[in-house]
Parts: structure tokens; C-alpha cells; sequence
């Protein structure tokens, strides 16, 4: 087993980390780690495989993802309006009810020992937050409004992954192409108060190889109550000002390893963190349109 080198995914954007996360739960034997000579690459030990076994088992990932059944999947009906009738939707913001029952589904799934559902479950929301409208408040990485539907564009990322573009992607960088995506690379953010022109003139780009790991990762970032509130694993803050804040580390860890590292708070003593092979920690703004929209602004890294 040999070390894997990503070149094309940069452990200090969000993204990228998030995509990194991900290869750990999809990826048998996988430790991440990234490497600390300024380029915050991400490389992955303990697989047992080459570079071409790699890409071949995310492809797979992917096509598998494709059933009808797939733990990740989420629908509910909206509520009629004025201007249309009652609509399924693949999102993260439906009436309480709907989200308890889903729940419910993959509480039993887990009894039975498949526990993907909950995993994905306890990374959508919880069961007792609500936003101003009354429905389910999502996890703060949900970025999606209006129209647009979170679980719907992950499927459209999902179904466009192939094994040219994911090579691409890891090994070569630069991977982007036309096309919806989630909002989590600080280079996708389409607020025209920032932008010298209107961006809708542009369109979006994704890099899908690396939007589908990072929506793969999630679980490992859940979210949980806090009285009647959401919190989500790495995110401060709140409203107009929330941050995701991460750490990057040298020593290879497994998916375990991460999980724990994960749910502690890396921003004090900088002699415990080098103790612990945490190079350095990682943040950025999540910034919300007027309209809902959200986006990662540009990241900062300090030792």
C-alpha cells in the first residue's frame, strides 16, 4: 500500500476538505491526511490499490448511488400555493412531521444494522428546530433556495460523475465544467454586489468528482439540538454571521480518527494542536444572499 497523492484537492477550501471527508467513508482502509508545505494537499494512505482502483471505486459509489433506494434520499410533498398545486421536493426544509418520520425510517433502519439513513439523517437537521416559515431547519451547509432544491442537486452531480472527470479531478485539479452545483467552493459564489458584472450572464461551473465526495462526507459533520436551535459540527455563529472552521492534519487518520478530531475545538493552545499533528486550522464566512442563498467566502489558514 502506497501513498496517494490528490493533487486536485486542496485541503484549505471547503470543498476540497469536504471531498477528502468523504473519500474517507467511501474509500476501504482510507487515512487522510494533508501535507504541510504550504500546498494543503490532501493524500490518502492504507488503500489497497492504484491510483486507477481509486477512481474506479468512486465511479462505482456514484452508479450504486443511482437505486431507488439509496440511504441519502429524502422527498416530501410541499404544500399548495397560490401559484401552483402540491409539489415533491428533494430538500432539507420540510413541515416537522415529514423530517420525524423520515427519522423514524432510518431509527429502524439502523436497528436493523444499516446505518447509512441516520448517518445522512443526523446531517440534514433534527427534529426540533424550525425556521421563520415552520418547517425543518437544515444543517448550516445547506446552501440552496428558491427554486432549487439541495437533495435535487445532488443527484444531478451525482448522476454526471464519470471515471474521466473524477481522474481529472483528484489527479490534475482544475476540474470544472458547466453546471449546477452546491455552493461550497468560495470560487462559485454569484452575489453580484461583489461581482463587477451581472453573474447570471456567466452561468455556474461544478467540479462534480469533487461535489459528490463532498456531499459523501457529510455525516461526519452532523448536526444536533441545542434547546429549539441546529447546530452543526464546525460552524459558530449564527445568522449573518456563521463560520466553518476545520483543521488540517499531517499524521494519516482513519474515518474514526476524523470523526473524533472533528468534535473538538482546535482554536486554542497552538502547542497541543502540533502535539497532535494538526498543522493548521482552517476558516470561512458562510455568507446568505438576501434571497436565502448561501456560499463560502474565500478561506484564511493559520498555524
Amino acid at each position: 500500500m502506497s501513498r496517494i497523492q490528490l493533487v486536485g484537492v486542496d485541503g484549505s477550501n471547503p470543498l476540497g476538505f469536504l471531498a477528502a471527508l468523504g473519500l474517507l467513508r467511501i474509500v476501504p482502509g482510507a487515512k487522510l491526511g494533508f501535507l504541510d508545505d504550504g500546498s494543503f494537499r490532501a493524500f490518502v494512505d492504507g488503500f489497497d490499490g492504484s491510483k486507477s482502483d481509486l477512481v474506479k471505486g468512486i465511479a462505482e459509489d456514484a452508479k450504486v448511488a443511482e437505486a431507488e433506494g439509496a440511504p441519502w434520499r429524502f422527498t416530501y410533498t410541499k404544500a399548495a400555493t397560490k401559484k401552483q398545486g402540491p409539489q415533491k421536493v428533494a430538500d432539507l426544509k420540510p413541515p416537522p412531521d415529514a423530517f420525524k418520520t423520515f427519522l423514524a425510517d432510518c431509527i429502524a433502519a439502523w436497528s436493523k444494522g444499516s446505518d447509512e439513513a441516520a448517518a445522512y439523517a443526523a446531517a440534514y437537521g433534527t427534529d426540533v428546530a424550525v425556521d421563520g416559515k415552520g418547517n425543518t431547519k437544515p444543517t448550516a451547509f445547506h446552501f440552496t433556495a428558491a427554486n432549487q432544491t439541495f437533495l435535487g442537486a445532488v443527484e444531478g452531480i451525482r448522476a454526471s460523475v464519470t471515471q474521466e472527470w473524477i481522474e481529472q479531478s483528484l489527479f490534475e485539479g482544475h476540474g470544472e465544467k458547466p453546471g449546477s452545483n452546491l455552493r461550497w467552493d468560495p470560487g462559485s459564489e454569484r452575489n453580484w454586489a461583489l461581482m463587477a458584472n451581472n453573474p447570471n450572464d456567466d452561468g455556474t461551473r461544478v467540479d462534480a468528482p469533487l461535489e459528490w465526495l463532498a456531499f459523501r462526507g457529510l455525516p461526519l459533520l452532523p448536526s444536533f439540538p441545542r434547546g429549539t436551535k441546529i447546530i452543526t459540527t464546525g460552524v459558530v455563529g449564527r445568522g449573518d454571521d456563521m463560520a466553518f472552521t476545520w483543521p488540517l492534519w499531517t499524521v494519516p487518520a482513519s474515518r474514526h480518527m476524523a470523526r473524533s478530531v472533528l468534535q473538538v475545538d482546535w482554536t486554542g493552545s497552538g502547542e497541543e494542536r502540533i502535539a497532535r499533528g494538526i498543522f493548521a486550522i482552517c476558516n470561512s464566512a458562510i455568507r446568505r444572499t438576501s434571497q436565502g442563498f448561501g456560499n463560502f467566502g474565500p478561506s484564511s489558514v493559520t498555524s
